[in-house]
């Protein structure tokens, strides 16, 4: 069997190449809606892969960029997922004003750490397999989207259509720590209400009107009583609208509410509750309409996680490192495979920090030993439950 010193050797290898593909893939706007600039991306990380040897499956989009999987073939029986998206945050121009950088060993600039790291770790891995030509597999599935800074909503039917057969998914956003490996985030809702009063003259009639600004105050407070730190629950109301003019009672209001909840038990009931504030009256004459639901289901311990959680705690330590098992109140794409009951690892990438903003970076020395986590994981992994 391939030793953890001897896929290190190699991932170490690769080092200079990493840094040069991945200086590649950042210098490519690919904010998620500049469809133009997330294709190239895309098409950037597809011919890598298809050089060596995988098998391309595009997914077009007409408005997003386009989907894509990436196959290898082996002679075994394991089918195995690796997860990422090339889609960013950040507009057009950004590279034109950050461009990739190197000081003191962090690689600066945008999606350096979310995620474009972890992608180009993913290719590596495949490609240390190759060289070592081990194929103890029936597949090995990179899924690669381009959605996912806003949910996903032109790939999940793909994510979960590829990983209904796999016997594990391994999510390449980034690392925490050398030593950290992640097996549960909360599940994520995002929901608006919006508010219909009646307009009068704030001075002259307001017993006429019906404050919409008021009744959305109420039902503020009572959503915000919804948080539990015993469970882990958060509702927020983040974005709020109200009224026209400073001298009318407010005819409109509305809110938009981010949830995060660590259980499915929990997000119906959280669901429930907010479906009752939302129905609920306070300002009479007022009406309410209530849109939005989970996005992302929980990622929670399926049959198969521990196993998988043991084997990177098997392999972390013999790297040397102090094995971490992590949480998250953000979500990814792993919530998707989880919740459909696939053995599912995340944060798997190099470690970095900052995400989404003008200091975002990714620890380029944390590289050698993702990549040989990566790798090894897909050697290792055991077949599902």
């Amino acid at each position: 069997m391939t030793t953890l010193g001897e896929i290190r050797e190699r991932a170490a290898a690769y080092q200079q190449d990493y840094m040069r593909d991945l200086e590649r893939i950042v210098n490519i706007d690919s904010g998620t809606f500049d469809k133009e600039g997330v294709d190239r991306a895309g098409g950037f990380l597809r011919d890598l892969l298809a050089g060596i040897g995988c098998e391309i499956a595009v997914h077009p989009n007409s408005d997003l960029g386009d989907n894509f999987t990436a196959t290898l073939r082996g002679s075994g029986s394991r089918r195995l997922m690796l997860l990422g998206h090339f889609d960013t945050v950040y507009p057009a121009g950004t590279v034109a004003e950050r461009p990739f950088t190197v000081r003191d060993g962090r690689g600066y600039g945008p999606a350096t750490m979310d995620m474009k790291g972890g992608l180009i770790l993913g290719y590596y891995a495949l490609r240390i397999l190759r060289d070592l030509g081990f194929d103890d597999f029936a597949e090995i599935t990179f899924v690669a989207n381009s959605d996912e800074e806003i949910g996903s909503p032109t790939s999940r039917a793909l994510i979960e259509s590829e990983a209904q057969r796999m016997d594990a998914v391994f999510v390449l956003e980034p690392g925490r720590a050398n030593g950290g490996v992640l097996a549960t985030r909360k599940g994520v809702g995002m929901y608006e209400l919006v508010v219909h009063g009646r307009a009068a003259h704030a001075g002259a009639a307001p017993h006429e009107g019906r404050s919409a600004n008021l009744e959305l105050a109420h039902k503020i407070i009572a959503l915000h009583e919804l948080n539990n730190p015993d469970t882990g629950t958060t509702v927020s109301a983040n974005v709020m609208r109200g009224g026209s003019r400073r001298n009318v009672i407010s005819d409109h209001a509305s809110v938009e509410v981010d949830v995060r909840v660590p259980t499915r038990t929990e997000a119906e009931r959280v669901h429930a509750a907010i479906t009752e504030i939302a129905a609920r009256q306070w300002v009479p004459d007022t009406e309410t309409i209530l849109t939005g639901g989970l996005n992302r289901p929980p990622m929670e311990k399926v049959p198969g996680t521990d196993a998988l959680l043991n084997l990177a705690r098997e392999i972390v330590e013999g790297l040397g490192f102090q094995y971490q098992e992590l949480t998250s109140g953000g979500g990814s794409d792993g919530n998707f495979t989880a919740a459909i009951g696939v053995p599912t690892l995340d944060s798997l990438g190099p470690v970095g920090q900052n995400a989404h903003s003008v200091d975002e970076w990714v620890d380029l020395t944390t590289v050698p030993e993702r990549l040989t986590l990566v790798t090894a994981l897909l050697m290792r992994a055991p077949k599902r439950p």
